[in-house]
């Protein structure tokens, strides 16, 4: 890996942000318990922090520099000596104190099991949010590999939780997930086939007053997007992305992100900087849609 190491999103041009002034905090979380297959997503959260640094910051679409807006970036949380579920509770906590001084909590993994502690504190506080996940894969497994704290169970978790849920892009699902589908009429699901072939209808209207984004990286095509645990083929494009993601933000007020699954490979810094200018677009259409 690099041994740049950049500790505030943006920077150098960045302008200066204090924490109780920010709008936007970002919270790099490596976390890295239940990857099954490439690993390397506790490197993730920095690798997107040095990309940053390359990114111009003013935007030619809502013609300003969104950064403005007031982005501060934590130092990364340590999951030292930790099990998974303390990790977890650890991540969900850092949500919490960033809701408790009305900011937008943003996080930057680590393997996607963080999610599902990262929902939970902001249904605490938004009791009427609703999650829409951007990714290849549903997630909804009970357990998988022997734990329910896994990647692959966190939109279970959610479902478990009573949290409306809306999936898009998913091309990767278990007969198990089917099953559970069938039962579960708060679950929409637009799958990925359907985009591709023009014939995808998207149930906006499931969106409440409040809503969380969670973008597991691998929901791009590998072509654009190489560097995560499992390259789906038939993955969405860049522009796919970004205009889903404004259409919500034109919808709904969104109250926490994350983005996750980034595992950065050696050469291959393209990876690195899509992410950053995703998780910087993600920002800039929040405050900036309109």
């Amino acid at each position: 890996m690099s041994d740049l190491l950049v500790t505030q999103f943006g920077a150098p041009d960045a302008p200066e942000c204090n924490l109780e002034t920010a709008r936007v905090i970002i919270i790099p979380a490596p976390l890295e318990y239940s990857v099954c297959y490439r690993k390397g997503t506790r490197y993730g959260p920095q690798a997107i922090l040095n990309a940053s640094s390359q990114m111009e910051l003013y935007d030619e679409e809502l013609v300003c520099c969104p950064i403005e807006s007031g982005v501060y970036t934590c130092s990364p949380l340590s999951y030292s000596g930790m099990n998974h579920a303390m990790a977890l509770q650890t991540t969900g906590d850092a949500v919490r104190a960033v809701l408790e001084r009305q900011q937008l909590p943003f996080t930057l993994g680590g393997e996607h099991s963080l999610s599902a502690a990262v929902i939970a504190a902001v249904y605490e506080r938004y009791p009427d949010v609703t999650v829409v996940h951007i990714d290849a894969h549903g997630d909804l497994r009970d357990i998988f590999e022997g734990t329910p704290l896994s990647h692959a169970c966190i939109e279970r978790r959610v479902v478990d939780m009573g949290i409306p849920l809306l999936e898009i892009g998913v091309r990767s699902f278990s007969s198990e997930e089917a099953k559970f589908l069938q039962t579960k009429p708060d679950v929409a699901i637009v799958w990925a086939y359907q985009m591709a072939k023009g014939s995808a209808t998207i149930p906006w209207h499931r969106l409440s007053s409040h809503t969380y984004v969670t973008i597991d990286l691998d929901v791009f095509d590998p072509s654009e997007m190489p560097a995560v645990g499992t390259p789906e083929p038939g993955g969405l494009s860049w522009y796919q992305v970004l205009d889903l993601f404004h259409e919500i933000c034109r919808r709904t007020t969104i109250v926490g992100m994350d983005v996750v699954e980034l595992c950065p490979l050696e050469g291959q810094i393209q990876a690195d900087f899509l992410a950053a200018k995703l998780v910087y677009k993600m920002i800039s259409y929040r405050f900036f849609h309109q």
